[in-house]
């Protein structure tokens, strides 16, 4: 599920050699991907139909295990997004042109101090005082 360089990221995060830490944002991003998967490979729905499936079938939920994509976040501290965050973020937005998530995300690395954002996403490679890793 993960190429070797996340698995090694991940597998620091649980001997705990690092702390990391997620967004509300990401944890549901991350459940809803995982959720998607499974609503393609085991109901059989085409990608682009996925959304609609799932707001017609919610019952489909009691059948997914999220014990895994539960388990992985749970390596994780999950940051509150308030008002002082929020503020940051707007700022953040405007200034780099960043996507209200991303925003939200880098503000969160911003005010909590922390030294670097683990992400496949090119949008945060231009703003300042954010040091990017890819795992």
């Amino acid at each position: 599920m993960y190429g070797a360089r996340c698995r090694d990221f991940l597998k620091r995060a649980e001997t705990g050699s690092l702390v990391a830490f997620t967004s509300p944002i990401v944890a549901s991003e991350t459940l809803f991907i995982y959720l998607r998967a499974w609503v393609i490979q085991n109901k059989k729905i085409a990608p682009k139909r996925v959304l609609r499936y799932l707001k017609r079938h919610r019952a489909v939920l009691k059948e997914v295990d999220f014990h895994k994509p539960l388990a992985l976040l749970s390596l994780l501290r999950v940051l509150p997004i308030n008002k002082g965050i929020m503020q940051t973020s707007y700022s953040l937005m405007t200034r780099y042109q960043l996507l209200p998530a991303d925003s939200i995300e880098a503000a969160l690395i911003q005010r909590h101090g922390l030294p670097a954002l683990a992400t496949r996403d090119d949008d945060f490679d231009d703003v300042d005082g954010l040091d990017v890793y890819k795992p």
